[in-house]
């Protein structure tokens, strides 16, 4: 595993304690999706879905807010909260997940590499305590409209709600409508491969008292 061609090749510049960071991040993912199957990501592609596309998602939202409390719902492994963290150097990262196996590395994998600005917590969104968080951000938990009815839950008025799409569907973005939510645009992000560009996608929407 090698991180600093994949950064490279996305203008990403970061401290050498970060890579170090990320780089004990995606080994121990690695070494444990050997022994569990634990992803579905390829090796050779895990530092490019685990870390550059959450840091070029983190770097496009810059633009947008300056969070200091964030919230990873259904963060899996850590994807984006993680990468995205080392990002947003001011911000305070919750990391939820529903699976005690989940979290269980996770939470290893963040204590041993000291990302000090990191929670991890085992609970269902149904469950979590309501919030005041700046940035919420999400990916793979379901349905656009049933993702966004939980992040209203745990946003403060204000902050922004935004959810990792590998594609854009056109009439579900049309025809979902959260009561407090705005849907504030489409982010694309370019990842680029060794071999291929990717686009991935954010969309964004934000929390007011009417829409």
């Amino acid at each position: 595993m090698e991180l600093l061609g994949p950064l490279k090749m996305n203008q990403i510049d970061l401290d050498q304690t970060d890579i170090d960071r990320l780089t004990m991040y995606i080994k121990k993912l690695e070494k444990w999706g050997n022994i569990h199957a634990l992803t579905s990501v390829s090796a050779r592609e895990i530092p490019y879905v685990f870390v550059v596309e959450p840091i070029i998602a983190a770097k496009v939202l810059r633009n947008l807010i300056d969070p200091l409390r964030c919230l990873d719902m259904g963060t899996g492994f850590g994807n984006p909260g993680v990468a995205m963290s080392v990002y947003f150097k001011k911000s305070e990262f919750l990391l939820v997940d529903a699976s005690y196996k989940k979290t269980a590395l996770l939470r290893q994998i963040v204590d041993e590499a000291k990302f000090e600005r990191v929670k991890v917590v085992t609970s269902r969104l149904e469950d979590l305590e309501e919030g005041d968080f700046d940035l919420v951000v999400s990916r793979g938990i379901g349905p656009l409209d049933r993702t966004l009815k939980y992040s209203l839950k745990f946003l403060k008025e204000g902050g922004l709600v935004a959810i990792f799409k590998a594609k854009i569907d056109q009439q579900e973005l049309s025809t979902v409508k959260v009561e407090n939510l705005k849907f504030e645009r489409t982010l694309n992000l370019r990842v680029i491969y060794p071999s291929k560009e990717a686009s991935r996608y954010l969309i964004v929407y934000s929390k007011s008292t009417s829409n």
